[in-house]
């Protein structure tokens, strides 16, 4: 019992020391100087799509369908043949219903009625007003848009957020020469520092701008025009710069 004692008593002297060799850290005294910044950025839109509805009518649903995938594959054709890939032409429907017709002083009749409702994404915003126009002329029921956006999403957002950067960084080299520091680095960046990072609060549509695009209807029609005017990106960051004094 006694040697056990003087064991633990033995323990304990040798870790003592080692405790009290342990290093205390040092608390970082790096100046430091926080700065939001906003940033802007204007791009015009590289990509459109439209929505196009063929509707047919037939005493048969065979001649109905018939008739609708006559008008759809038409106005498909002119798509393909104007540079649309098959990849971005979509069948987003077809619909297929029957009513009862009742003329005056003829018998009852079944009436069967298609639809197909189509999109198309044109990768050449130049070809929207020409392919509407192509898709009208094919016996298109209903055209709807254009509607524009980007081929890389987020690339008006990066120009935003990098413009939003430089303008921290501007206003942090302005603070630092008034107190006498100079920026050194940056100790940490904070996107949208107010949560408001959702892809779509920083966009803004803004009128004009764009190319215009005229489209050759049939006949003696006046042209389609349409412009993809141009989209504002505004981003917000909070970035921390080290600094050292002058």
């Amino acid at each position: 019992m006694r040697s056990a004692l003087l064991a633990g008593l033995a323990v304990l002297a040798f870790a003592a020391p080692a405790a009290a060799q342990t290093p205390t850290p040092t608390p970082d005294t790096t100046p430091t100087i926080a700065a939001d910044g906003v940033g802007l950025a204007t791009a015009t839109p590289d990509v459109a799509s439209f929505a196009v509805y063929v509707s047919e009518q037939g005493r048969s649903t065979a001649k109905a369908r018939n008739a609708t995938n006559r008008v759809a594959r038409a106005i498909t054709s002119a798509a393909t043949a104007a540079g649309v890939a098959p990849a971005d032409i979509r069948t987003v429907s077809v619909n297929i219903s029957r009513s009862r017709v009742k003329p005056k002083r003829r018998p009852a009749y079944t009436r069967y009625t298609a639809r197909q409702y189509l999109t198309f994404t044109v990768r050449d915003v130049t070809k929207v007003g020409p392919l509407m126009d192509a898709a009208a002329d094919a016996g298109a029921d209903n055209i709807e848009g254009p509607e524009y956006g980007f081929a890389d999403p987020s690339a008006g957002r990066l120009l935003a957020t990098r413009a939003a950067i430089a303008d921290a960084r501007k206003r942090a080299d302005d603070a630092a020469a008034q107190t006498g520091l100079r920026i050194t680095g940056v100790r940490s960046v904070i996107l949208a520092p107010d949560g408001d990072d959702n892809g779509d609060s920083g966009v803004q549509n803004l009128s004009g701008g764009g190319d215009e695009q005229a489209a050759s209807g049939g006949g003696d029609s006046d042209p389609t025009s349409v412009s993809s005017g141009t989209r504002r990106f505004v981003e917000q960051v909070r970035v921390v710069f080290t600094a050292v004094p002058l």
